[in-house]
């Protein structure tokens, strides 16, 4: 396997040899030994559909190639005063083959190090060249905007988001942001003005722990000059490229990006993201409006926080619409036209056991929400069981399925991996995820058909999990031995958290179950689902409780 990449990595230098080469050959010719003055004349792609294009920057990780004259016998390549690999074998008289160090490797920029220079310098036995080149940081990106209304000339905007360094330029364009984005461009038209003044008030880079990239979170003091235009769009430029986001002077229509949950129990807190949410003046659903005394926005302008009062009539019209001076926003918000069961008659028990409990939701304390019945485990100190409490329910004994959302809700091509079987649930400090508990929850979904086409395991024979349809967040490591894995947190939400101690919503992707994966939501619905199970399972000896309250079974849609 090594000789194998080792042998790709060689013929990739081949061929970028060979690129370089061919360029080369077009330039002026030196001395025929090669040992006059090294002058470094343009950077290149090592890609040969590029060669033809030279740049004066890159980002790290590149593999670029430095064309001159007289370069042979390099001893040293600096890029930002800092030494990085060459291959001797890849040089020659007219061309040096780099690849610019990653930050993970202790590489340096000059955004976040100004003693460092922009540049190349390739050093010979018999001299020095070297060439302005900028290795710029990652693409720059607008979170949001805040700022007094109206916005007048002089007022100071604030701007956040991630890698607004190395700028180049900041202006405004009587171009809207709606534009922009469906509008194919090179460069940024429409009335510009650039901004009076632009300090940077926060630059903290650092690495993400996740992802393990560098990253920095920026916030600009961008001061508004003065605009011909009542909106436009607010833009920066820099040295890694451009980004923008939409202004208005006087309040913009607020925008919603995400809801906690689209189908929350009263008492649970819900919060709502998006952008200008600026003096907010309702917050509304069905048959329920709330006033500013019953939410909170937050400093920023960009989080709407309050506790579900009570399910709306009926369901509502199924969205949720934030209305200020600007306008209003709306997203999907206890939508019926996908929900399973509430446990209030909506859906059929098969009558298996041993069943979980179904309570009325009545009090004024966790987990009580004054919501009809709720599913609820409770085992106050289990062991090993193979077939534990379920919750067990089809639509009714006619075999008619349950209601999906029509296209209009999901896309009919939404991935598997985009789609969830979600469900509020309440933990009330059970013995899940405490690295000792071996019990989990079992999901399974049956949809309506007679031949299901199942997957085979490496033996040929049809795995039986995925002919079933169920997904399992347990995985042994060493049955024998006892010891288990999880792939994602028991009753995580779509965060990968899973709380305690109050209500949220969980979820499970659908692409967990077997006949589910690489597929789409027309498939799902297609074939329907008309029975679900979720079933407490502890196929370990590892003793634990179980207190879990289980409301509001649908399926959910979050594009990624």
């Amino acid at each position: 396997m090594k000789t194998y990449i080792f042998k790709q990595q060689y013929q990739w230098l081949l061929v970028a040899m060979a690129a370089v080469m061919t360029l080369s050959l077009q330039s002026c010719k030196d001395d025929e030994e090669g040992m006059g003055t090294p002058v470094i004349t343009a950077v290149r792609s090592c890609d040969p559909a590029k060669a033809d294009s030279t740049f004066t920057k890159a980002g790290t990780g590149s593999l670029i190639a430095i064309i001159g004259q007289n370069l042979s016998h390099v001893q040293k390549v600096y890029i930002n005063d800092q030494p990085v690999y060459f291959n001797p074998t890849m040089n020659t008289d007219h061309s040096v083959v780099v690849t610019v160090p990653s930050e993970k490797d202790g590489f340096e920029l000059t955004a976040f190090n100004s003693d460092l220079k922009d540049e190349i310098r390739v050093e010979t036995s018999h001299g020095t060249a070297t060439y302005a080149f900028k290795i710029t940081a990652p693409w720059p990106s607008i979170s949001r905007i805040q700022g007094a209304y109206p916005r007048l000339a002089g007022n100071v905007l604030d701007v956040y988001g991630l890698n607004l360094v190395d700028i180049e330029k900041v202006y405004f364009t009587d171009l809207t942001a709606e534009q922009l984005d469906t509008t194919v461009w090179e460069t940024i038209g429409g009335t510009h003005v650039e901004a009076s003044k632009v300090e940077t008030v926060v630059k903290e880079h650092y690495q993400n722990s996740r992802t393990q990239a560098f990253e920095t979170t920026s916030q600009l003091a961008v001061t508004i000059p003065d605009l011909p235009f009542e909106k436009g769009t607010l833009v920066i430029e820099t040295a890694a490229g451009t980004t923008y986001i939409g202004f208005t002077k006087n309040p913009g229509q607020p925008i919603i990006f995400d809801i906690s949950s689209d189908m929350p129990v009263p008492g649970e807190e819900v919060v709502i993201t998006g952008r200008e949410f600026v003096q907010v003046e309702s917050v509304s659903f069905g048959d329920i409006t709330l006033t500013p005394k019953q939410f909170t926005v937050s400093a920023s302008e960009d989080a709407i926080t309050f506790i579900m009062p009570q399910v709306p009539a009926d369901g509502g019209n199924g969205l949720l619409t934030v209305v200020t001076p600007g306008g209003e926003g709306s997203a999907l918000f206890w939508n019926l036209s996908g929900c399973f069961a509430r446990f209030d008659g909506d859906a059929t028990d098969n009558g298996w056991g041993p069943n979980a409990s179904y309570e009325t939701a009545n009090g004024d304390d966790p987990p009580y929400t004054g919501d009809g019945k709720m599913a609820h485990f409770f085992l106050e100190e289990e062991g090993q069981s193979w077939w534990g409490q379920m919750i067990y329910f089809r639509k009714d004994w006619d075999g008619n399925k349950f209601p999906m959302p029509s296209y209009d809700i999901i896309p009919a091509d939404a991935s598997t991996d985009d789609l969830y079987l979600a469900m509020e649930v309440f933990n009330n400090e059970s013995s899940f995820n405490d690295g000792v508990f071996t019990g989990y929850l079992r999901y399974f979904l049956q949809y309506d058909s007679e031949d299901p086409v199942s997957e085979n395991d490496d033996s040929g024979n049809p795995n039986p999990v995925e002919t079933v349809n169920q997904y399992d967040t347990f995985k042994w490591l060493d049955y024998g031995a006892g010891t288990f894995s999880h792939d994602r947190p028991v009753l995580a939400d779509i965060n990968g958290e899973a709380p305690v101690g109050k209500w949220y919503r969980h979820v499970v992707p659908l692409s967990k179950f077997g006949k589910y994966r690489g597929k789409d939501y027309r498939f799902v619905v297609e074939n329907g689902i008309n029975q679900f199970r979720i079933q407490f399972i502890n196929q370990g000896t590892a003793r634990g409780n179980v207190d879990v309250y289980v409301d509001n079974v649908r399926i959910f849609y979050k594009k990624k």
